[in-house]
């Protein structure tokens, strides 16, 4: 026989989870940006504040996945009309080699991860 267990109240997940997790929040004020930052290795409250920025023309470069601004390379999702790109069950990359500036955001500006 299966029984049938009430869920924990979500409040009760986010406690749970939230006391757990290390304080890696950057003080933008005061700390240098990373050179390198990648989605699943570097932590999301740090991409959360990163910007990618094309060093020759000053342009946001968006939907990033992996910035390495010493080795000039930015690994990111192919975007068309505004959409991922998909090839069958997975979303399209593009690998680039290019000068490129990682800063951090400040006020309302957009992130790139």
């Amino acid at each position: 026989m299966t029984k049938i267990k009430d869920a924990p109240k979500p409040d009760e997940v986010v406690k749970a989870t939230a006391t757990s997790a290390p304080d890696v929040t950057p003080n933008v004020t005061e700390e240098a940006p990373p050179s390198y930052a990648k989605i699943g290795v570097t932590p999301m409250a740090v991409c959360d504040r990163l910007r990618i920025i094309d060093a020759e023309t000053g342009d946001l470069i968006e939907k990033v996945i992996e910035a390495d601004a010493d080795k000039g390379l930015v690994v990111r999702y192919l975007v068309e009309d505004g959409a991922l790109v998909r090839d069958d069950n997975r979303f399209k990359t593009i690998e680039e080699t290019r000068a490129i500036r990682i800063e951090w955001r400040t006020g309302k500006q957009k992130d790139s991860f």
